[in-house]
């Protein structure tokens, strides 16, 4: 089969690699957002205990379960808070069930003419941890509008003597 210079699978196959790479290098605390989404703050902090209702209004939730080898804290919910608008979150984790597996590896495989294919298989087990993420957003009453970042003009590192009297 020929396929037009623009769609061919090679060509295309960095495009899908980045696609992937990009996803799995999401905010899992963004990607499970449900919620409203506010103009971003100057600063957001963790908080262990949910503030007063009079103090903030909650934007959201996130969930997301991750296995190990993941590792998620502060910085990520930090992170996700600035994304929502919240200068406020209380994440937690907790663990749920390990998953346990059993694969069979083949380590003896015949054809027999007539016959048909007769294999040795030994089972492997496998397990991982898995866990549970939740976080709530909030926006406190006192919160202050973050800053676009604006260009700022390079000054330069060693000052630029001012032209003695007299010369030119």
């Amino acid at each position: 089969m020929r396929f037009p210079h623009a769609c061919s699978p090679l060509r295309s196959l960095p495009i899908a690699f980045l696609a992937c790479v990009a996803g799995c290098t999401a905010n899992p605390f963004l990607a499970g957002y449900k919620g409203e989404r506010m103009a971003p703050v100057a600063e957001s902090r963790v908080v262990q205990e949910a503030p007063a209702a009079d103090a903030a209004t909650e934007l959201g939730r996130s969930t997301f379960e991750a296995t190990n080898g993941t590792h998620f804290g502060d910085a990520e919910a930090i992170e996700a808070a600035k994304g929502v608008g919240a200068d406020l979150v209380k994440w937690e984790v907790k663990q749920l069930d390990r998953e346990q597996w059993v694969e069979n590896d083949p380590v003896y495989e015949r054809r027999a003419s007539g016959r048909g294919q007769f294999a040795s298989y030994i089972p492997i087990p496998g397990s991982r941890e898995r866990w549970a993420f939740t976080a709530r957003f909030w926006r406190s009453v006192t919160a202050s509008p973050g800053q676009a970042a604006s260009p700022k003009a390079a000054e330069p590192a060693t000052p630029v003597p001012a032209p003695a009297p007299g010369a030119g």
